[in-house]
């Protein structure tokens, strides 16, 4: 009977561990390591680099996106709902909705183009976040 518990208890450390392993050396995905709210530190554009500190992007789930902005002046934040798909780890495409405020009203704030973005994916990990987009990157930091 001692030798049956040691033997399964053997067996259950080892399969433990197994997976630990798996789970170790599994791909982590862009998708996932996106998650999270990312506070907008840079932004690069034709050599020179603007400091921000007012913008974050939130990314709530495998598809949902809110653009947030804080205006000092007001003393208040303006925010709006959007989508996010990523057709390949290196690609991330937004797309803001007319939800809390609507687009046309919304892109002004911001230096979006249209109320649809791509972005080239350059580095992500659990600390920063760099997206490239029109000649521009876009420096982030884990919020």
């Amino acid at each position: 009977m001692k030798r049956t518990y040691q033997s399964l208890r053997a067996s259950c450390l080892i399969g433990a561990i197994a997976a630990l392993l798996c789970t170790a050396c599994s791909k982590d995905t862009t998708a996932d390591r996106l998650k999270g709210k990312w506070q907008l530190q840079t932004v690069e554009a034709e050599g020179v680099r603007y400091r921000v500190d007012t913008v974050w992007y939130n990314f709530q789930s495998e598809s949902l996106f809110m653009y947030q902005i804080y205006q000092p002046a007001a003393r208040r934040y303006v925010y709006t709902y959007g989508y996010k798909t990523q057709p390949d780890d290196r690609t991330l495409r937004l797309q803001l909705a007319n939800y809390t405020i609507k687009v046309k009203d919304f892109l002004p704030l911001t230096d979006w183009p249209s109320g649809v973005r791509t972005f080239r994916v350059e580095h992500v990990d659990g600390r920063q976040l760099r997206l490239e987009s029109d000649g521009r990157r876009y420096m982030f930091r884990r919020y």
